[in-house]
């Protein structure tokens, strides 16, 4: 009796051992096919690299690196957000200069800069209009600095005056009484305004 439990335990433990192997066989058939099949459901990619052109293989799927179209902007484009640079610039110098005016007090504001736009004797560029030295106080005080957002009316005021000037013979304002340039013109708001 003790040969027969002796060969059935060997036989035991065999049998074990091979249903060990099977089941790590198995789980590792099951693993790969697993990974397998989760590849082959990835789509394929297409990605835009810089100035590579090469195939590339990436979790079992093939990626494609292309050229891209251009990344320099055109001189175009430049000079369009050079521009709509310049008209947040002017909005947030007018919020800045005469955010707590009527809607007519901003207006002005707004010709006083692109009328000396216009002219021979002031920069020819908003930006430029507005950091000549001590032009703006609100440039050099930072008020400019501390808005955050112009109002809806500063914006509204910027695009009626890029349409049409309504006071394109404005030049000069300062607030609590008429500056040393220019000749008086009118008081609006807390503003008063001189003409060339």
């Amino acid at each position: 009796m003790n040969k027969r439990l002796r060969n059935n335990k060997w036989l035991l433990v065999l049998l074990i051992s091979v249903m060990l192997w099977a089941a790590i066989a198995l789980g590792l058939c099951v693993g790969l096919s697993l990974i397998f099949w989760v590849q082959a459901q990835v789509p394929e990619v297409r990605v835009i690299v810089p100035e590579r052109q090469e195939t590339q293989i990436h979790a079992g799927s093939l990626v494609w690196v292309e050229e891209p179209e251009s990344l320099t902007p055109t001189e175009e484009e430049l000079e369009e957000e050079l521009y709509y640079d310049s008209l947040e610039l002017l909005a947030i110098c007018v919020e800045a200069e005469a955010g707590n005016q009527s809607l007519d007090g901003k207006r002005m504001v707004v010709d006083v800069i692109l009328n000396r736009v216009d002219d021979p004797a002031w920069p020819d560029t908003i930006e430029g209009v507005i950091t000549e030295p001590y032009a703006f106080s609100s440039y050099w005080d930072g008020g400019m600095a501390r808005v955050w957002e112009p109002s809806e009316e500063t914006y509204l005021a910027v695009r009626i005056e890029l349409e049409e000037r309504s006071w394109p013979e404005l030049y000069y304002f300062t607030a609590g009484g008429y500056g040393s340039y220019g000749t008086p013109w009118k008081q609006v708001g807390d503003h008063y305004f001189s003409t060339k």
